[in-house]
């Protein structure tokens, strides 16, 4: 493209005319959407750098993180505007729901600003030959707060005893320890941790799979909603179904060395996303179906003078 211009010549009195040359170069979307990106952007890893890693999150895997957070927080905000429509009495899986929420949403908070991790020396060299690669232990930390009260909406849903629930719980616990401890672990001996890990999740879903769904067919409840039993079942294998692919995530990221930690975040937003919004929910829809007093978990109305 080229556009005339005059200019003054050296006479005061005439324009001597010239030429200008531009040059337009198209852009692809993806290009002008990385442009926009990288000018609005996410500074999150260069304000809270990565250092001393070689395998590490990089700016696509921090946007990821983010989109999660935001999926968590709005996950939170509609447990909190549910909570509403139902008696105060009968807030107890709300209440539960709104701080595994809150919990999932602030580990993926420090994941997304790149926080919460360290860097420990890979046992193999799958990945970029090895070396020190990021581990995020505030996803633990938010697994370790927010598993277990999935795993109690799931157990006072089925009219499972306190004893039960609270073993039920502890093995989650275990659960999620054992693989914490086992990421942060350089050598082979993580692997032990993750058997723990293993033996810890069959509990839980021994008891879910088995132990709950025989309980719940004996609610009153369940003659009165037929389908509750066969909907708790289907929920019951579709979290079994997260737990089996949760742990080939954890073999093929902090285990194995074989996927980025990029891939390693989608891996497990992924997962948790169909842990929370979606199997909880299903969970908090199903107690609308039971009668609360059957399940022992009615909150106690304040006295008032």
């Amino acid at each position: 493209m080229s556009f005339l211009v005059y200019r003054r010549a050296t006479s005061p009195c005439t324009l001597q005319p010239y030429y200008i040359h531009v040059y337009y170069l198209p852009m692809s979307p993806v290009s002008t959407m990385s442009m926009l990106l990288k000018r609005s952007g996410n500074e999150a890893i260069e304000l809270n750098p990565n250092s001393g890693t070689n395998i590490h999150l990089v700016v696509n895997g921090s946007d990821w993180y983010w989109t999660v957070f935001c999926i968590l927080s709005v996950t939170a905000l509609a447990y909190v505007v549910a909570a509403f429509f139902v008696p105060r009495k009968e807030r107890f899986f709300h209440y539960t729901s709104i701080a595994a929420a809150m919990f999932s949403a602030l580990a993926y908070f420090s994941m997304a600003s790149d926080l919460g991790w360290t860097g420990v020396q890979t046992e193999f060299s799958h990945y970029q030959g090895g070396g020190i690669r990021q581990v995020f232990y505030a996803r633990y930390i938010g697994w370790f707060l927010a598993s277990p009260l999935l795993i109690i909406n799931m157990a006072f849903l089925a009219g499972l005893s306190w004893p039960t629930v609270l073993f039920v719980a502890a093995m989650q616990e275990v659960f999620v320890v054992a693989r914490l401890i086992g990421a942060l672990i350089p050598s082979e001996y993580k692997w032990g941790y993750f058997t723990f890990g293993v033996a810890a999740f069959i509990l839980v879903f021994y008891n879910l799979a088995y132990v709950a769904a025989q309980s719940i067919r004996t609610l009153q409840s369940a003659t009165t909603y037929d389908k509750l039993s066969t909907y708790f079942t289907a929920v019951v294998g579709f979290l079994g179904l997260v737990y089996v692919l949760s742990q080939i995530a954890w073999g093929l990221s902090e285990g194995g060395n074989v996927i980025s930690p990029t891939s390693e975040g989608v891996f497990y937003g992924i997962l948790d996303i169909m842990a929370l919004p979606l199997v909880n929910s299903v969970v908090l829809f199903l107690t609308r179906q039971v009668d609360f007093a059957e399940l022992g978990v009615t909150i106690a109305e304040p006295v008032t003078k």
